[in-house]
């Protein structure tokens, strides 16, 4: 029994991702803002990544990004998750799982830009 989506363990593939908090709005705090962010950025510095959008919102993150050099969807965001949660007292303050959609048209990805780039706007933040 497949447990994973079979679009999620191919590498160099985009995606527009969602992750949520388990609880609260833990994002609203500038500390845990920072936190993500440079965790994001240390997976686009090792190059596991190509970032192309993100919004930290104060109970969820959206990200649009590329799988690359063998990078696959679930390694990078159980590490990145894994991380942000340790450096913020190591309780499991993500939702499980995340939600995923495979980007294949460049309309598509234009259309997922704009929503994290209105995203903070629709909230009032």
């Amino acid at each position: 029994m497949k447990t994973t989506p079979e679009n999620r363990t191919l590498a160099d593939s985009t995606y527009f991702i969602t992750a949520n908090l388990s609880a609260g709005s833990l994002f609203s705090d500038a500390k845990a803002k920072q936190i993500v962010l440079d965790t994001i950025n240390f997976y686009r510095d090792r190059g596991d990544i190509e970032l192309y959008g993100f919004v930290i919102m104060h109970d969820h993150l959206h990200l649009l990004l590329k799988t690359v050099n063998a990078q696959t969807l679930p390694r990078f965001m159980n590490g990145m998750k894994s991380f942000v949660s340790k450096q913020l007292g190591g309780h499991q303050i993500w939702q499980k799982g995340y939600w995923s959609e495979i980007i294949t048209e460049m309309r598509f990805a234009i259309e997922k830009l704009e929503y994290i780039h209105n995203n903070p706007i629709r909230a009032g933040i």
